[in-house]
């Protein structure tokens, strides 16, 4: 079974930040907990996670992967707290990441 970015978006974005955290080869300790903390927010709000491959094999171009799945919330579940509280340390990561 796949995550569906559009039917689930919540639960893809919460899969990629968590196939991020579990990159203990290219992400370093203190990244990979912000993007299972922002995981574990997405599954608060609803999403559900699933195994998933990093985009390419890339940590950025999966929370960047992620940050585009949760621009496709309607407004009001992205106001939620847990979710821009998500992409809040979602972003922190990347930029972190490099």
């Amino acid at each position: 079974m796949t995550v569906d970015t559009v039917s689930d978006p919540l639960g893809y974005a919460a899969s990629l930040l968590d196939a991020v955290g579990a990159d203990r080869e290219q992400v370093p300790a203190d990244i990979a907990l912000e993007c299972l903390y922002a995981a574990e927010l997405l599954e608060l709000a609803g999403g559900r996670t699933q195994p998933v491959p990093l985009i390419d094999g890339d940590p950025a171009a999966s929370i960047r992967a992620a940050m585009g799945a949760l621009g496709l919330l309607d407004e009001r579940t992205f106001a939620s707290t847990p979710v821009l509280d998500a992409a809040r340390a979602a972003r922190h990561a990347l930029r972190r990441l490099g």
